[in-house]
């Protein structure tokens, strides 16, 4: 039977975000790697910002400044607040793109754990499936099973092949799996979805 587990990456949420975690990967010189349909999806948010700011915020913001007197303008100040959020995402999402590889573009062996690919894991002591998604920090979904190539697990896994056992050092203790298949990543299974809506 196939079942989601939360065994093995436990939801930390609470931990720096996707934004925090690139820059510091920019730092140490890390790959920052993304799907070419992740990629897509920041870039087109970060035009729809451009077009935003250049058009209907800053329209917006000359109207209130001819009303006058800046000081006790409520919608002009009202704009600046929106106008400095969609500055401050833009810059989120520039550094999600910061040094990314595609990971489409890679050269990856067939049949290897790599980042890149959806692993089946036969979790042998409760003799159940258990499926992962690796990809880069960036796109990494624990609700969905999508984890980033630099976790615990991931790096476990990395280049072992279909039919090898591997005993997974994680949280909770040690986890037997048996690598039942190994197949590119389904797009399908990326939240298509913005992490956060537009503040506009």
């Amino acid at each position: 039977m196939i079942q989601r587990t939360n065994d093995a990456e436990p939801n930390d949420g609470a931990a720096k975000t996707n934004v925090e975690k690139q820059i510091k990967r920019n730092e140490e010189n890390m790959p920052n790697y993304i799907t070419h349909v992740g990629f897509d999806k920041i870039q087109n948010e970060i035009e729809n910002i451009q077009k935003l700011l250049k058009g209907d915020v800053a329209k917006k913001i000359g109207e209130a400044r001819a009303l006058g007197d800046l000081k006790e303008n409520a919608e002009y100040h009202a704009m600046k607040d929106k106008q400095r959020l969609l500055a401050t995402r833009m810059e989120e999402l520039s550094q999600m793109l910061s040094g990314a590889e595609i990971i489409e573009n890679l050269d990856l062996p067939a049949g290897k754990v790599t980042v890149g690919k959806k692993v089946y894991l036969r979790n042998l002591d409760k003799d159940r499936m258990d499926i992962y998604t690796i990809l880069g920090p960036v796109e990494s979904d624990v609700d969905n099973d999508i984890i980033s190539y630099e976790t615990p697990i991931a790096r476990q896994l990395m280049m072992k092949e279909e039919g090898e056992t591997v005993d997974v050092q994680v949280p909770i203790g040690t986890i037997r799996y048996k690598i039942e298949k190994i197949e590119p990543y389904d797009p399908a299974d990326i939240n298509q979805k913005s992490d956060d809506p537009l503040p506009f």
